[in-house]
């Protein structure tokens, strides 16, 4: 699984509204179905950032205390999330589950 590497700007002004400064290949999963291939848009590493699966965007939002939101694009509220290790390389979100070479804030 490769890492595509996007760096559309080294500052944020130089970076449209929403814009990922990164974009990685990983597999995906929700609620404990099959792992498929799927996006993720790093736009702020650590605080904003979402993932692209198979019908669906998913966006994420993190304070800096401790506190995480999710919100998917057929979703009309943002939901609080806790993000909990399963595997070496697996990172869930609730029952949002991302595998692959993550990037760490």
């Amino acid at each position: 699984m490769g890492v595509l590497a996007l760096t559309l700007g080294t500052a944020p002004a130089s970076r449209a509204a929403g814009a990922p400064e990164l974009v990685l290949e990983l597999e995906c999963r929700q609620n404990g179905g099959s792992w498929q291939t799927c996006r993720m848009g790093v736009v702020k590493l650590g605080e904003e950032w979402w993932l692209d699966l198979a019908h669906q965007r998913i966006r994420f939002l993190h304070d800096g205390s401790g506190r995480m939101r999710m919100k998917g694009s057929r979703d009309p509220n943002w939901q609080s999330v806790q993000a909990r290790w399963i595997a070496e390389r697996t990172l869930c979100w609730d029952g949002v589950c991302a595998r692959g070479d993550l990037p760490l804030d």
